[in-house]
C-alpha cells in the first residue's frame, strides 16, 4: 500500500492538519505537565543541564564569568573524580575547551554514573529560550521533550495521512499520544521518550527519502537528499541520547539489503556519514578523545551488570538485571500488559495485513522489521530489563504506526463500522490516560485486570517514584514538625530539587544529627529490602498513595522504621 495520489494543495492541507495536531499536543503536554510528579532520573538530568547552562554563559564572556565563579556546595549530579575547575582555569574561551574544564561541564559518555551521552539534555534547555521565565525549572526542562514528542504527533500524523488517510492518521497519532507510558515518559527531563520520538521521525525520513509516495509515483535512483540530510541528523541525535539510539540504522539496513534498495544504500551511506559527524558535535566531552571517548563509553555502557545491578520483579521473580535475564518473552508480555486493547488489536491487524502481502508494502514492512528488532534487542541475554517498558520505549512508536495501517485495513474493509473501531480504541486510549493521572507510569491493560491483575500477576506497580504525588507532597509538608527531616528508602537527588524548590519544605538531606518525622517508601517490590517488607507487613502507615487499590506510596511514622531495625541507627540505606 503506497497511498493514494496526493496533489500539493491536498498535501499541503494534511501538514497544516499535522502541525495542529502537534499544537494540540503540546496544550495537552503543557496542561496536564504540573500533575506529573518529578521522577527518579529528573533530578539528575536538571544537574546536567545546570552545568551545560554555565559552560555557555562562561563561553559569552569568560573573564566575567571566572571573576565571579564559584561551584555549587550542593549539585544535583552524581559526583565523580573530576573535580569543579578553577577561575583561573576558565578565563579564555580557550580554556573552556580544554579537557579537564568539559569534563566537568559536560559529564556524559562515560564511566557510570555519567553513560549516557548529552543530547537530551540539550533538548531540555530548550526551555531556557522557549518557556516564561516564571515556570519552574522543572517544567522548563521538561518542555524541550514535551515539544519533541508533540512534533513528533503531528509528523506521524501527517506521513500516515498522505499514505492511508486521516482516520488511519489519527489512530497512528492517537496510539503514540494516548499510549500511557508514551504519554507519561513525554512529560519528564529525561531521555527514554527523546529517544523514541527520534525513532519515529527517523523511520518516516528515511521513508521519505527512499520509497516512492503514490503507486504511480516513477521510481528514480537517487534518495530526495533533503531528507537524507535529515535521516543523519535523527540517526546521530539518536545515537547521542544512549546505547540503544547506536542500533537505530540495523533494521534499515536489514530491509535494504533484503530489497536490494539502492536507494537505501545511498541513504544509509551518506545519513550515517552526516549521523557520525552530528554524534561528536553533539558530545563535546569527545572532542578532546575522539576515540577514547567512544572506547570509555562503549566500555561504560556494557559492563552495566558490575556497575549497576536493579533487581526488578516480573511474573512473580526478581531477576537482578543485567546481570541476570528476563525471560526471552518479557517484551511481548509487557507489550500485552501495557498497551489499550484497541491500538494491540489494530496493531495486530496492521502486522497481518503487512506480512501477507509484504511485496507490494515496503514501508509496512519496514515499520514491523523496527518493531520486532526494537522487542528483540531488549530481549537479549544480560539487557538492562529494569524500569517496565522504558528500556524499550521506541518500540511503541513502531506499533502506534502499525495500528494506524490496521486502521485502514478495517476501514478499507468494514467502512463504517471500522471507523466505528478507530474511534472506540481512541476513546479508550484518552480513557487510560485520563483514569490513570497522575500516574499512568502504573497503567496495565484490561487484558490483565489493570492494575490489581497485574500485581496479583507477580508485576511490579510503580518504579519511578512518579507515585509521590502532589497531595503526598502537601501532607508532608503538613504534618512534618519543624527541624524534624523526612528520611526516603532511596535518594535520587530529585528529593534535593524538591526542596530546594521549595516544594518539599523540610529536609530531606540523611543526618544521623537530626530525627527524621516520616520513613518513604515505594512498592517496586524488586527492590524491596527485608527491613522493607517487614515494615510493609507489620507497620502502621500515617498516609498512602494508592491507585485502584494498590499502594503505590506508603509515608510511616520514623519511630515505626526504628522498631523494625532498632540497630540500624538512623536508617540510612
Amino acid at each position: 500500500m503506497s497511498g493514494p495520489h496526493l496533489d500539493p494543495p491536498r498535501r499541503g492541507t494534511f501538514r497544516a492538519l499535522g502541525l495542529a495536531v502537534a499544537a494540540s499536543t503540546l496544550v495537552l503536554m503543557i496542561a496536564t505537565e504540573s500533575r506529573l510528579s518529578i521522577v527518579w532520573d529528573e533530578g539528575y538530568t536538571l544537574g546536567r543541564e545546570a552545568r551545560i547552562r554555565a559552560w555557555f554563559a562562561a563561553l559569552r564572556d569568560p573573564a566575567r564569568f571566572a571573576a565571579t565563579w564559584q561551584p555549587p556546595d550542593l549539585e544535583l549530579v552524581q559526583q565523580d573524580q573530576y573535580p569543579a575547575p578553577r577561575p583561573d582555569q576558565m578565563r579564555t574561551r580557550g580554556q573552556l575547551f580544554d579537557k579537564n574544564v568539559l569534563a566537568w561541564f559536560w559529564p556524559f559518555a562515560r564511566e557510570e554514573p555519567h553513560g549516557h551521552p548529552p543530547f537530551y539534555a540539550i533538548v531540555g534547555l530548550a526551555g531556557d529560550l522557549l518557556t516564561p521565565s516564571w515556570w519552574s525549572e522543572l517544567a522548563r526542562a521538561r518542555f524541550g521533550p514535551m515539544l519533541l514528542f508533540s512534533l513528533t504527533a503531528g509528523a506521524l500524523w501527517t506521513f500516515v495521512a498522505q499514505r492511508w488517510g486521516r482516520w488511519a492518521a489519527s489512530l497512528a497519532a492517537g496510539a503514540w499520544i494516548f499510549q500511557p507510558n508514551l504519554f507519561a515518559n513525554g512529560h519528564y527531563a529525561t531521555v527514554d521518550a527523546i529517544l523514541a520520538s527520534l525513532w519515529v521521525l527517523a523511520l518516516i525520513a528515511f521513508a521519505e527519502a527512499v520509497l516512492p509516495r503514490t503507486a504511480t509515483a516513477v521510481e528514480v535512483r537517487s534518495p530526495r537528499w533533503g531528507w537524507v540530510i535529515l535521516f543523519g541528523l535523527l540517526a546521530g541525535w539518536a545515537a547521542d541520547c544512549k546505547l540503544t539510539g547506536w542500533f537505530l540504522p540495523l533494521p534499515f539496513l536489514v530491509w535494504t539489503v533484503v530489497e536490494r534498495s539502492r536507494r537505501g544504500f545511498l541513504t544509509l551511506l551518506v545519513g550515517g556519514l552526516i549521523a557520525v559527524l552530528t554524534l561528536y558535535a553533539f558530545n563535546p566531552s569527545w572532542w578532546n578523545a575522539p576515540i577514547d571517548g567512544v572506547r570509555r563509553f562503549l566500555e561504560s555502557n556494557l559492563t552495566r551488570s558490575r556497575t549497576i545491578p536493579i533487581p526488578v520483579l516480573f511474573l512473580g521473580q526478581i531477576y537482578v538485571t543485567p546481570k541476570q535475564s528476563l525471560p526471552w518473552y518479557n517484551t511481548l508480555a509487557w507489550t500485552l500488559f501495557v498497551t489499550p486493547v484497541g491500538f494491540l488489536a489494530l496493531a495486530i491487524v496492521g502486522a497481518g495485513q503487512a506480512i501477507r502481502r509484504f511485496r507490494s508494502r515496503p514501508f509496512e514492512v519496514l515499520a514491523i522489521v523496527h518493531w520486532s528488532f526494537l522487542l528483540a534487542l531488549r530481549a537479549l541475554p544480560h539487557t538492562p530489563g529494569h524500569d517496565g517498558v522504558r528500556q524499550f520505549l521506541p518500540a511503541f512508536g513502531m506499533l502506534a504506526i502499525i495500528a494506524g495501517l490496521g486502521a485502514a485495513a478495517l476501514i478499507e474493509r468494514f467502512k463504517r463500522w471500522g471507523k466505528a473501531i478507530v474511534a472506540a480504541a481512541l476513546v479508550e486510549g484518552a480513557l487510560s490516560i485520563a483514569l490513570m493521572m497522575p500516574v499512568p507510569l502504573s497503567y496495565f491493560s484490561p487484558i490483565v485486570g489493570g492494575l490489581p491483575g497485574a500485581v496479583k500477576l507477580g508485576m511490579e506497580p510503580t518504579y519511578f517514584w512518579d507515585g509521590l504525588t502532589e497531595e503526598a507532597l502537601d501532607w508532608l509538608n503538613d504534618q512534618t514538625p519543624p527541624n524534624q527531616r523526612i528520611e526516603f528508602a532511596t535518594f535520587p537527588t530529585s528529593w534535593l530539587y524538591l526542596h530546594q524548590s521549595g516544594r518539599l519544605k523540610p529536609d530531606v538531606i540523611p543526618d544521623p544529627r537530626r530525627s527524621a518525622a516520616w520513613f518513604v517508601l515505594q512498592n517496586r517490590p524488586g527492590a524491596l529490602q527485608p527491613w522493607d517488607r517487614a515494615l510493609i507487613a507489620n507497620g502502621q502507615p500515617a498516609y498512602v498513595v494508592s491507585k485502584w487499590g494498590v499502594p503505590l506510596v506508603w509515608i510511616y511514622p520514623y519511630h515505626e522504621r526504628e522498631s523494625i531495625l532498632p540497630t540500624r541507627g538512623n536508617g540510612t540505606q
